[in-house]
């Protein structure tokens, strides 16, 4: 069974690796913009509250998405974990019902309604008050400095994290107001637990949840969507 829910879809950043005058979750894939296939899943589950989007100040092309009730644009942070902060502040503003939520990257269209839904599932069937997709690290991995390898990292234990994630509402809360660190340096929001107490499960995700990063990932990304037969 699902509980109701809200989500946030941080999207004011510059996305400066991808080498375009445009945020790569603007971008086509299709005739789609990338932030679309995410919004779209997230738009159809019943028990979706609202979806927050933090935008950047300047922000136009997030006029061109069509509306929905349960979107709200606001604008974000200086970074994407301040973008997230915002989003939590806003959504705990609202006259919401709700005791969890969903972090999800819009460069990530990959994710699949079947995925997605088996996560709330698992999510709100355990005891658990956070939980991430992730997949297990295949490769070698190499710690370098100045481009010399200094060891080989063990890779028995460790995980690539992706999105979504989900939070039940205190325990993010109760993350934030312990926190001490620079939010501007977090990469995701289960950071926030690592010097908790609160256990943060990982569900292994698919490996076709990419996140659209460089120019070249479109292609990937459209060649998966194609397979999964959403364009």
């Amino acid at each position: 069974m699902i509980s109701p829910f809200v989500s946030i879809l941080p999207s004011a950043g510059s996305g400066s690796r991808f080498n375009s005058n445009k945020s790569k979750q603007y971008c086509s894939i299709g005739d789609k913009m990338i932030i679309e296939f995410s919004l779209g899943l997230l738009a159809e589950i019943d028990e979706c509250q609202a979806v927050c989007i933090p935008v950047s100040k300047d922000d136009l092309y997030h006029k061109e998405i069509q509306g929905h009730p349960k979107f709200h644009f606001i604008e974000g942070g200086a970074s994407r974990a301040e973008s997230v902060k915002k989003g939590f502040d806003f959504l705990d503003s609202q006259n919401l019902t709700y005791d969890n939520i969903l972090i999800h990257d819009p460069v990530r269209p990959c994710v699949t309604k079947t995925e997605l839904k088996r996560m709330l599932e698992e999510f709100f069937d355990s005891e658990s008050q956070a939980l991430i997709l992730a997949v297990p690290v295949s490769d070698t991995l190499k710690l370098s400095k100045n481009n010399t390898i200094k060891s080989t990292i063990n890779r028995e234990d460790v995980w690539r994290a992706l999105t979504p994630q989900l939070f039940s509402k205190e325990a993010l809360k109760n993350a934030y107001n312990l926190n001490t660190e620079d939010l501007s340096k977090l990469t995701d929001e289960a950071s926030l637990f690592d010097n908790l107490d609160e256990e943060v499960m990982i569900m292994k995700g698919s490996p076709e949840n990419i996140k659209i990063t460089f120019q070249e990932d479109l292609k990937l990304a459209e060649n998966i969507l194609i397979k999964q037969k959403r364009i």
